[in-house]
């Protein structure tokens, strides 16, 4: 592993990837042995330095010890059926995760006309076993999925891939005429691949997020029969995420434990800038996206993504057009709280440097203030600005038992004294259990702070916030909205790759394409920016 080479302006494949995470996932013990063997190997050189003993500059063998505290986990409310009690508190020893037991979601989707879309070919039980799978589970946990009788199901072979690409369209198509044809909506298409296929998926994700207006789930064969039989857990796992595409809410924050500040109407924004891989660099623009909580639990997002094409030159981190994303999303929080404005902002930013901080806090933060003024004269609601990073080197090791088996810190644990910046507000959370390799903390930089919020009121909203991820009954390593904008970014960049494919299609060499530069002509440029930044009408429809 040590002098194996790396393709450095390539993006490895992702297989590639996940098998070189699992290799080099290194378990917390042995992590800190290594650390100290090279630190101890670094101080025998400077001990022996003749430059370094003239300046007196010396290293010292131990790692710093800190005082962290854990903070108390949340607990969680599901729906209340009058019988069963609704509140699930997470175990204080073992945070980051809770067991739904026989909760169902607090608002449950309905499912009465869906299809199921066989590329993995299913025999005819599997397939029955599926759909009454997806009905038994989906009953359990609140969502009233159609019976058999009420599918439409479809078969395509995935061996010729040229061919599935070609023909896919037709396909969801054909489901939605079937639907309309007897006078019914089709409420979502699961399909089932034989194997994983990159390209395939982002096709189905473009057509239904932007061209068919239908909800679409993926899932892999191999993932639905785990160990021979149908997983209900993986069943289980999938009817979260196809809650929350159609509406639904999965749990929240019970009434006891929601922070202070989520009651009154506050607005929790997340911001992300996804760029493009090094080798696309010269055609393909950067990607911000921007969503923020329109109502008082925190869980349902709305979206605003911006094309910017200073990733032709360089990856500048800041979002061109604040002011405008921050007014439509103040527009639609107006909008689903019958008139009400927020009272206060909340801004998750993820992606964004030390050196940057300056010059995105500047433009950022004015730019937003210059939002709010234009929708109402004097309305000026106390702006949180916070920066959140992941890309840094800090790992804790626990030197008490308060630590998972594995040797990893609790979820909850938070350091904000010892290593943190003397004059600015900073803390380090660790707001997951790490299952694989070392936990790696977020670092959370307070850039602006108008509500004057406490270390510990900011400390416990953040953490709060990485429980009310709707894709796992987990806690997340950072917060909701902040994950939710880097999903976005992601899904944007699916839809602008296959959109420019389009239009180098239908160019052809006329226009000044030339195969693999990628080249379109500005109007189809322009028109490809104002299609992704319309946006899709679905909400959540990113999960």
């Amino acid at each position: 592993m040590m002098s194996q080479p790396l393709p450095r302006r390539k993006k490895l494949p992702d297989e590639a990837i996940a098998t070189m995470i699992r290799q080099t996932a290194v378990k917390p013990l042995d992590r800190q042995k290594k650390i100290m063997e090279g630190l101890q190997r670094n101080n025998d050189k400077y001990k022996n330095d003749p430059y370094a003993k003239e300046f007196g500059i010396s290293l010292s063998g131990t790692m710093t010890k800190l005082t962290g505290r854990i903070l108390d986990p949340p607990s969680i409310e599901y729906r209340d059926n009058g019988k069963d009690k609704n509140i699930v508190n997470i175990n204080k020893t073992n945070p980051g995760k809770w067991f739904q037991d026989k909760n169902t979601y607090l608002n449950g989707a309905d499912v009465s006309n869906w299809a199921v879309l066989d590329m993995a070919q299913l025999n005819d039980g599997q397939y029955k076993e599926v759909v009454q799978g997806f009905v038994t589970v989906g009953k359990e946990n609140g969502i009233k999925f159609g019976g058999v009788d009420k599918v439409m199901k479809v078969r395509v072979s995935m061996k010729d891939m040229d061919e599935a690409l070609a023909t896919i369209e037709d396909h969801l198509v054909r489901i939605g005429h079937h639907f309309q044809a007897v006078g019914s909506k089709l409420d979502f298409v699961l399909i089932i691949f034989a194997f994983k296929a990159g390209s395939l998926y982002d096709k189905i994700k473009h057509l239904g997020d932007m061209k068919l207006n239908v909800s679409t789930q993926c899932c892999l064969k191999a993932n639905l029969y785990k160990g021979g039989n149908l997983s209900k857990q993986v069943v289980a796992n999938v009817c979260m995420k196809i809650n929350s595409k159609l509406g639904g809410i999965n749990h929240v924050l019970s009434k006891g434990c929601r922070p202070n500040i989520l009651k009154r109407p506050v607005m929790i924004m997340g911001a992300d800038v996804s760029h493009p891989a090094p080798e696309c660099r010269s055609f393909k623009p950067s990607i911000a996206a921007v969503v923020a909580s329109v109502e008082p639990k925190a869980v349902n997002y709305e979206v605003q993504v911006r094309i910017q094409d200073m990733g032709l030159e360089s990856n500048e981190e800041v979002i061109k057009d604040m002011k405008d994303v921050t007014r439509n999303l103040l527009l639609k929080f107006f909008e689903k709280n019958n008139g009400r404005k927020p009272e206060k902002i909340v801004m998750f930013r993820d992606g964004c440097s030390e050196g940057q901080f300056l010059t995105v806090l500047a433009k950022e933060l004015m730019a937003m203030r210059e939002a709010c003024m234009e929708l109402e004269e004097g309305y000026q609601p106390p702006i949180t600005y916070l920066v959140v990073q992941k890309r840094h080197h800090t790992r804790f090791f626990p030197s008490d038992t308060n630590k998972y088996r594995n040797g990893n810190a609790l979820a909850g644990t938070v350091v904000d004294q010892g290593i943190n910046h003397p004059t600015e507000g900073d803390f380090y959370l660790l707001s997951h259990e790490g299952i694989q390799g070392t936990s790696r903390p977020c670092h959370y930089q307070v850039l602006w702070d108008d509500n004057n919020m406490t270390a510990d009121e900011l400390e416990v909203l953040a953490y709060y916030l990485c429980h009310l991820y709707s894709r796992c009954s987990r806690s997340v390593s950072y917060p909701t909205p902040t994950y939710y904008a880097h999903l976005v970014a992601d899904r944007a960049r699916k839809h602008h790759n296959e959109l420019i494919e389009l239009a180098q299609f239908d160019c052809g060499s006329s226009s000044g394409y030339s195969a693999g530069s990628g080249k379109i002509t500005e109007s189809e440029r322009r028109k490809i920016k104002e299609v992704v930044e319309r946006g899709i009408e679905k909400p959540m429809y990113f999960v």
